[in-house]
């Protein structure tokens, strides 16, 4: 740089009689030397913009890599092909990414696609785990909540101590990589971090049970941060001067739950916050703030995991509860555009962000030393008993579905017993009826031995389990060899450092889980019958529980009595006092609970209109008159008996949700109810109604954009 200002800028001072007294002559240093630079070495800028080029052509790999991955699950959904699944083919594609690195020896490329846990726990797992708080079926995962929090919190800490346990005893025995009694553990607690974005992929398309895809999801996502907040606990005992006794490890489960409970209050805060600040700005009411109400969406969540992170608590767990918060509370507050917007702007975004983890995985074949032979081939080889002995121990680990499940069953039956004999003691006329229906949905609700398989068959590592391996490995934290009485360091030309072991079992075990688990996990669905009832068949128990049975409890105070459950102490709480603060109309919306989203209305619409009042859905054909929707089963009475004309199936009484030939209710009908509806309040409303239903085989012109909404 010296050297072109010399002789670019100032080429006349090399002209000048008087150079040399001014000290610029042309074997006197430039101007800029007086900064202290040495204008004899002068900068080579071809290294540099070598590099600069290669560090843009791997971003432009990673992109096209992205985008290879998601078109290429795409096209294998449309055939039918289960058997490999998105997250495979990304794993494909990250190792042709880093063979490429391999094949053309580029330090800068190689560098470039390693794998980095502090960008992957910031920038890649932060938008999953939001986007799964916040798109959550909230009103099933509660339904579910007694078995998802006893596989989360019990189920992960049983399969800790299990899998660490099993590694232990392989390695004093000479079975595999000998580990010390912590680093067991810590791989334990790590490796059982289930990561099943291919199982739940795979379970929308063919369209699994409610409760097991509840279950599992539930499960997955708070069980990454519990894997995480207790890998970080097990790492605080990794000190020379550690005394590991009963009454520390008594601290550290405290410090184990202090850490979870501050991080959920936390992202529940923000999520109640962000829920106030909208209802307060009313920008639903405003017109053109969807991009506004869709920024400050964004702010809560990261400022809740920052913050967390700040405290030295879990930023995973605080924003995973502060997007359940927004869903159930500051949702409903939004215009309906940004309801949309939101809820699909986060769901791609977590997308883009797994596609890129699967793709991570691929590359660190070839950027770490997993394997032997290349640029990063390990001294002292692959930890291959290793890997096999923690997958075993992990299976068995896993066992703990088919304990824990039929515990959570024991419970639900003593519930629903304790309900019914309520109801027999209400000695109202239907009393016994509705007891017998209540007790006959609560069976039909326990989870089987079938169901526990497909539990224990979801539980496939991956991206969470990897990162905190790679980041073990990145701080050195077990790089210490030899007894546990005599470590030594270890000598890296010769021998496997027991955190290098730990990351190349973690990554082993993660390809195999997603490649034979998630491809065969179609098939084990469909052997143990775990896919949702046709339309007509649930449609039908739904009916006949209705008046007595689940459906009746969805909301305090409509057709049981309160009983002393902690999950009905919750839904009155919530429906009677924390909605309404929180809430514009105090009923909620969306999953989140109270009226149904907009994407929910054909697929939740059955032939009972009765149903849909009873759980407080009777106005799921419109969210613009939230008080029309609370009044309830007026709403299928007042209904057109032609209002399902022209679909298969018997209409319920007084023209209930008829439904077509693919089981969702005609247009007809939704405009029909959207008639009923607006006509006492808006009688423009109603001509623009009549207006839309003579325009059914056209276009919809003659509709406002409420009614076209509708």
């Amino acid at each position: 740089l010296c050297s072109a200002v010399r002789h670019r800028r100032w080429p006349h001072l090399e002209r000048m009689p008087n150079a040399d007294s001014l000290g610029w002559a042309p074997t006197a240093p430039p101007p800029c030397a007086f900064a202290g630079h040495d204008p004899e070495q002068e900068i080579d800028l071809k290294p540099e913009s070598s590099e600069e080029a290669t560090h843009r052509w791997t971003v432009t790999l990673g992109i096209l890599g992205i985008a290879a991955t998601m078109v290429s699950g795409e096209l294998l959904k449309r055939r039918g092909i289960f058997r490999i699944p998105e997250a495979v083919i990304g794993l494909l594609v990250g190792v042709a990414a880093g063979g490429l690195s391999e094949m053309f020896e580029s330090q800068t490329m190689a560098e470039d696609e390693s794998f980095d846990d502090e960008f992957f726990m910031v920038w890649l797992l932060p938008p999953i785990i939001f986007a799964a708080g916040y798109n959550m079926n909230v009103p099933a995962f509660f339904d579910n909540l007694g078995p998802t929090m006893l596989l989360a919190f019990g189920g992960t800490v049983l399969s800790a101590a299990v899998v660490g346990a099993c590694v232990y005893l392989a390695g004093q025995l000479g079975l595999a990589y000998r580990l010390s009694l912590l680093a067991s553990f810590f791989f334990g607690s790590l490796i059982s971090a289930t990561d099943p974005v291919t199982v739940l992929a795979i379970f929308k398309v063919i369209g699994v049970r409610d409760d097991i895809f509840a279950v599992i999801f539930g499960e997955s996502v708070l069980n990454d941060a519990v894997a995480i907040v207790l890998a970080r606990t097990i790492l605080s005992f990794n000190t020379p001067d550690a005394d590991i006794s009963l009454l520390t490890c008594l601290q550290a489960a405290t410090v184990f739950c202090s850490i979870f409970i501050g991080s959920m209050l936390i992202g529940s805060l923000g999520g109640t916050l962000s829920a106030l600040l909208f209802k307060g700005l009313g920008l639903a009411r405003v017109d053109d703030k969807v991009p506004l109400e869709a920024a400050l969406c964004f702010a809560f969540p990261w400022s809740c995991y920052y913050a967390a992170e700040a405290l030295e608590l879990s930023g995973i767990v605080a924003i995973l509860f502060c997007g359940i918060a927004m869903a159930t509370y500051a949702r409903p507050n939004l215009s309906p555009h940004a309801r949309t917007l939101t809820t699909e702007l986060f769901e791609t975004l977590a997308a883009i962000a797994e596609a890129f983890v699967f793709n991570y995985l691929g590359m660190a074949f070839f950027t770490f030393p997993i394997l032997s032979g290349g640029q990063q081939s390990p001294a002292g080889g692959t930890v291959w008993r290793l890997a096999l002995v923690t997958m075993l121990a992990c299976f068995v680990g896993r066992l703990h579905a088919f304990l824990l499940l039929p515990l959570t069953n024991a419970l639900r039956m003593r519930s629903a017993r304790r309900t019914a004999r309520e109801l027999v003691a209400a000695a109202e006329s239907d009393a016994q009826h509705r007891a017998t229906s209540y007790l006959e949905a609560a069976q039909r609700s326990l989870l089987s031995t079938a169901h526990a398989f497909v539990v224990w068959f979801s539980g496939l590592r991956g991206g969470v389990a990897f990162a905190i391996a790679a980041a073990a490995y990145g701080d050195h934290a077990f790089s210490q060899c030899g007894d546990e009485g005599e470590p030594r360091p270890c000598d890296p030309a010769v021998e496997i450092s027991p955190d290098l072991a730990i990351l190349q079992a973690t990554l082993l075990i993660a390809v195999f889980t997603i490649v034979f688990f998630g491809g065969a996990i179609k098939d084990v669905s469909l052997a143990c019958d775990v896919l949702a009832k046709p339309a007509a068949e649930a449609a039908e128990e739904a009916s006949s529980t209705s008046s007595g049975g689940l459906a009746a409890t969805a909301a305090p105070g409509k057709g049981l009595p309160r009983t002393r459950s902690m999950r009905a102490r919750w839904l009155h709480i919530n429906e009677r006092y924390i909605m309404p603060q929180l809430t514009v109309d105090g009923a909620g919306g969306g999953r989140a609970g109270g009226r149904l989203g907009d994407a929910e209305l054909p697929s939740r619409c059955t032939s009972n209109c009765g149903l849909l009042a009873a759980q407080g859905h009777a106005g799921w054909a419109t969210e613009m008159v939230p008080t029309k929707a609370r009044e309830g089963g007026a709403l299928c009475s007042t209904l057109p008996a032609d209002a399902g004309a022209g679909g298969e199936g018997s209409p319920a009484p007084g023209g209930a949700c008829a439904r077509g030939s693919d089981g969702h209710p005609p247009k007809e009908h939704a405009l029909a109810i959207a008639s009923r509806l607006l006509e006492s309040d808006d009688d423009s409303g109603r001509d623009a109604s009549r207006g839309g239903r003579r325009s059914l085989g056209g276009s919809d012109d003659g509709l406002s954009v409420e009614h076209q909404r509708v």
